[in-house]
């Protein structure tokens, strides 16, 4: 099997909600990732994440999940489906997620040998 970064897909983007966190404007955002972090992935614009003004994306992953985040960085497994499998709060890190990420990556590539 491929290592597990081969299947990654990472998205962020500033989210202002949680007490204006990220003030700056989105370009600035962008540039400072990508120059001080070296960040390679979609960072989309600065948006809403709760309530009625959510993104509609967001607004799924909430309602799905059925608990609204308390600060920036919630994860959400999402499967071939689109459905949320699971998720986790900020302060969980990647080593106890990845193992998830595997066995879904996995069901994946077995699905699809099936249908082959």
């Amino acid at each position: 099997m491929a290592p597990l970064t081969t299947y990654s897909l990472k998205c962020s983007g500033p989210k202002a909600k949680f007490g204006e966190s990220e003030p700056r404007l989105n370009k600035e955002v962008e540039s400072f990732v990508r120059k001080i972090y070296g960040v390679t992935f979609p960072i989309f614009h600065k948006i809403k994440i709760l309530e009625s003004e959510a993104e509609p994306a967001f607004r799924f992953l909430v309602d799905s999940s059925k608990t609204e985040p308390r600060w920036n960085f919630r994860k959400y497994l999402v499967n071939h489906e689109g459905q949320v499998v699971k998720f986790w709060k900020p302060e969980e890190p990647i080593e106890v997620i990845r193992p998830d990420i595997a066995d879904l990556v996995r069901q994946m590539i077995l699905k699809k040998k099936e249908d082959l």
